[in-house]
């Protein structure tokens, strides 16, 4: 394939092996994005909301964050138990109390998020 001038605009002409494997037709849209220093990725746009995989993957995102804050829950009133530790302050009664009522609070606001987001994606989907 060769890039070729039209008017101040330049075109790349795909051929039909290429077409018959994205499936691209006259008028259908794309989006094409510059990946540097050598590459173009061009992908077909999708005739649904492109949102809703976005929002999936934040949704993901989210679920990870609050598992993670679990995690240090647990890993915090093992070592708060235990007399055992190990994080500035846990050795105090008061600091470690404040500090799993922060990490409560912090998981709560990460639970509120993915509802939220559960939500917009429920919208999205038109269900």
């Amino acid at each position: 394939m060769k890039v070729r001038k039209v008017g101040a605009t330049l075109v790349v002409t795909l051929t039909q092996a290429v077409l018959q494997q994205i499936a691209f037709s006259e008028g259908d849209r794309v989006l094409v994005e510059a990946v540097p220093p050598r590459r173009i990725i061009i992908s077909k746009e999708e005739s649904k909301v492109p949102n809703t995989r976005r929002i999936e993957l934040e949704i993901q995102a989210l679920e990870a964050r609050q598992r993670a804050i679990e995690s240090d829950i647990e890993y915090k009133i093992f070592q708060h138990n235990k007399s055992m530790p190990v994080d500035e302050g846990m050795n105090d009664e008061s600091v470690a109390e404040l500090i799993l009522h922060g990490l409560n609070h912090e998981r709560d606001t990460v639970a509120a998020s993915i509802a939220q987001k559960r939500l917009e994606l429920f919208e999205l989907q038109g269900a």
